[in-house]
């Protein structure tokens, strides 16, 4: 069968409208696939198409000890979503699980969005789901899908926050209580007051990489912390990159920002102040300004992967973040290449096919690690 054909069968198999003869022939294509992960991110269906047939298929072979060795659990970036509707309600009402099943939490907490609270509980958020967020008996933001609305409590005196951290394959938004809008990539953990405090700056502390539209407020500048650098704005859109391992930077699309070296805060000398369209970063202990083409640092938002002549190194994280994979590179020659593309709905099989087409190599897939090797 070809694509366009097994498309059509999945969608008559989520609909119960297959025929004897077209359930016959479905099961013996899904039995041709051990790895039925690869299968369905190679269909190029969208998230919610995924997630109806997985469920679906899990539903059919509770009993199958071979559905279940196949688990998203251990793959792509749909396993928190089904695990977390599997097991979520579970999650919270047996305080008494048995080893095996703590065991099964802590695969599922490990590739879903946690949300640690001002009281340190940690929540799983669902996003199939929406509930209210408590605090002292309170109700303080309400979650909604993929995004998390906080409530602004302007007689609130004391400053307590919450800690979100996103992991690989994962994107999520949040509304902070000033109205502050923050999209989260994949990888990134913040900390954020539950409710600005007044006459107190608006301060959060991030790892990894978000886009932020800030409230206007002059009275209460808004500062982004990371390790290496910080940011301080009145009301502006910009991005802020701060993955391990990597130069941090950010970049202004509107409005304008200073950014400086966490070390000097406080000599307002070195700030510096760039203007939209402009990336600051921070390299070899000097922050350093030049001009960019904004779209490609901000795709990311919209699901987009860009590479823009960048090393096979930085390249491989992007990948492992966007699909939730581990890459382990064997041909050393790649190292020494740079690359260009455009990505969006493509599977990892095909953004890995095209760079085929410009540089020679093989590559394995074993489980979610994918195995870079010389050509032969």
């Amino acid at each position: 069968m070809n694509k366009r054909q097994v498309k059509n069968l999945f969608k008559k198999y989520i609909n119960e409208e297959c025929t004897k003869q077209e359930r016959a022939l479905l099961d013996n294509y899904l039995e041709s696939f051990q790895d039925k992960q690869i299968l369905l991110r190679d269909l190029n269906y969208d998230t919610e198409m995924k997630d109806k047939i997985w469920k679906k298929i899990i539903s059919e072979s509770t009993q199958d000890e071979k559905v279940n060795k196949y688990s998203f659990i251990n793959y792509i970036k749909y396993a928190a979503i089904i695990t977390v509707i599997i097991s979520v309600s579970f999650w919270f009402i047996n305080s008494k699980s048995s080893t095996a099943e703590s065991n099964s939490e802590l695969i599922i907490a490990e590739q879903a969005i946690i949300l640690k609270t001002s009281d340190s509980e940690k929540v799983i958020i669902d996003i199939e789901n929406q509930q209210n967020l408590v605090a002292k008996g309170q109700v303080v933001g309400k979650q909604n899908g993929a995004t998390i609305n906080y409530l602004n409590n302007k007689t609130v005196t004391d400053l307590v926050y919450n800690e979100i951290s996103i992991p690989y394959g994962r994107t999520f938004n949040l509304t902070l209580s000033d109205g502050t809008m923050v999209h989260l990539n994949a990888g990134t953990t913040m900390k954020y007051p539950v409710n600005f405090i007044k006459g107190k700056e608006r301060e959060i502390f991030l790892k990894g990489e978000a886009y932020f539209e800030v409230a206007k407020d002059k009275e209460h500048p808004f500062i982004v912390n990371t390790n290496d650098i910080g940011v301080r704005v009145l009301g502006t859109h910009f991005n802020v990159n701060s993955y391990k391992n990597t130069d941090s930077y950010a970049v202004l699309a509107e409005g304008s920002v200073v950014v400086y070296k966490q070390l000097l805060k406080s000599d307002l000398e070195t700030h510096i102040k760039i203007v939209p369209g402009q990336k600051a970063s921070l390299l070899k202990e000097n922050i350093t300004v030049k001009n960019i083409d904004i779209d490609k640092y901000l795709g990311w938002r919209n699901g987009r992967l860009l590479f823009d002549n960048e090393e096979f190194k930085d390249v491989v994280k992007k990948i492992e973040r966007k699909y939730n994979v581990k890459i382990e590179n064997e041909y050393s020659k790649l190292n020494n290449l740079k690359f260009k593309g455009d990505f969006e709905d493509e599977s990892i099989i095909d953004l890995l096919d095209t760079f085929k087409e410009s540089a020679r190599f093989n590559y394995e897939i074993i489980d979610n690690k994918i195995i870079i090797k010389k050509p032969i």
